[in-house]
């Protein structure tokens, strides 16, 4: 029996702080440390592993779609459908930037996201139709296929939007289409609503993901268990078995398992809540597949960490449950390993020789 763990936001952003870590009991996360074979690889965007793992290769990866597909009223798979993530963002300035931020899922609600996507509708008609299905993840589905190369939400968020525009055939309407999507969301009186009541607007939309999936993905094992729409896109493509992540069904058949909850507090620094995280996924996942492998209840044992700076890939097989002598390896004491060597200051210069 076989199961692969893929769990972004795991290592936390390694140049923001030494030691996030400490002071958590993980004994089982260091039990799976130890007894296994670790390697840090090349930094590689996250999204990209996923979609590896379902045999979708590429520099260019149809995530609105795929997206798309995995949320709860998806459509049924459709060969030729194109999509774009439409997500309501806020922009601000700082100094002479413009900065974006994406919103967490509790701060906007399905009423204002019903309004806003209402009058996006009534003015861009042309290009497709708007939907909202959550308050925080909007998509525009297409009349027509586009030829352009947009920057997907997570490489943008807190950085400079002016080094983020589209690129390609279709780069002027789309960076037409969402500076006319910010004056409207703007003017909008829900966006005034808020900010009168020291809340963000929604004053823009962030547009990515475009691109069709030309293939149906393969099936990475008998079943996926995941809570991302991404992750459940790509298993209702492929047709395989999937379902909400629970340790006691994933030790029943070969399986993959996406835990994304520490994604989201690393890339937002959340310290607090990225810590509650790990400490309620060494209780419910990394003890019971420490126990259940020092059990030989699992065969091979696969766990995908990407991070900012590297990939952690660690294996466990069946042959490393003897190896009595490898000790526990603290989770801590990893991050601080892959860490950036402290800078060093130049000497000062000697005095010239004679100088008093």
């Amino acid at each position: 029996m076989q199961i692969q763990l893929l769990i972004p936001g795991l290592l936390w952003p390694v140049a923001t702080l030494l030691g996030p870590a400490s002071g958590l009991a993980l004994e089982g996360l260091a039990t799976l440390l130890g007894r296994g074979r670790r390697e840090l690889t090349a930094f590689e965007p996250y999204d990209r592993q996923l979609a590896r793992l379902f045999g979708v290769h590429g520099d260019t990866l149809p995530m609105a779609t795929l997206r798309r597909l995995g949320e709860a009223d998806a459509p049924a798979p459709e060969p030729g459908r194109h999509w774009l993530c439409a997500d309501p963002v806020n922009l601000s300035f700082a100094r002479e930037h413009l900065l974006l931020q994406a919103f967490p899922d509790e701060e906007l609600d399905a009423a204002e996201s019903a309004e806003l996507v209402a009058e996006l509708n009534a003015i861009f008609a042309d290009l497709g139709r708007f939907e909202a299905c959550t308050p925080t993840r909007w998509y525009l589905r297409l009349h027509r296929p586009t030829a352009v190369t947009l920057y997907p939400l997570d490489d943008v968020t807190g950085r400079p939007v002016k080094h983020f525009l589209p690129e390609g055939e279709d780069a002027r309407l789309w960076q037409r289409t969402m500076n006319e999507a910010q004056i409207v969301l703007h003017n909008h009186a829900r966006s005034r609503a808020r900010e009168e009541a020291g809340h963000r607007a929604v004053n823009s939309v962030w547009l990515w993901g475009a691109g069709a999936l030309d293939a149906p993905p393969r099936a990475p094992a008998r079943q996926v268990q995941a809570s991302d729409p991404v992750s459940i896109g790509l298993a209702r493509a492929a047709g395989v078995a999937f379902g909400a992540p629970d340790p006691a069904a994933a030790l029943a058949q070969d399986t993959l398992v996406v835990l994304d909850e520490l994604r989201k507090p690393a890339q937002q620094l959340d310290l607090d809540t990225w810590r509650r995280g790990l400490e309620a996924m060494e209780r419910d996942w990394f003890g019971p597949l420490a126990e259940a492998f020092r059990a030989g209840r699992i065969d091979t044992l696969r766990l995908t960490a990407p991070g900012d700076r590297g990939t952690l890939q660690l294996e466990l097989r069946a042959g490393e449950r003897w190896k009595f002598w490898r000790k526990p390896y603290a989770f801590d004491a990893l991050l601080k390993s892959i860490a950036p060597a402290p800078m060093q200051m130049p000497d000062a210069p000697r005095p010239a020789h004679g100088a008093p």
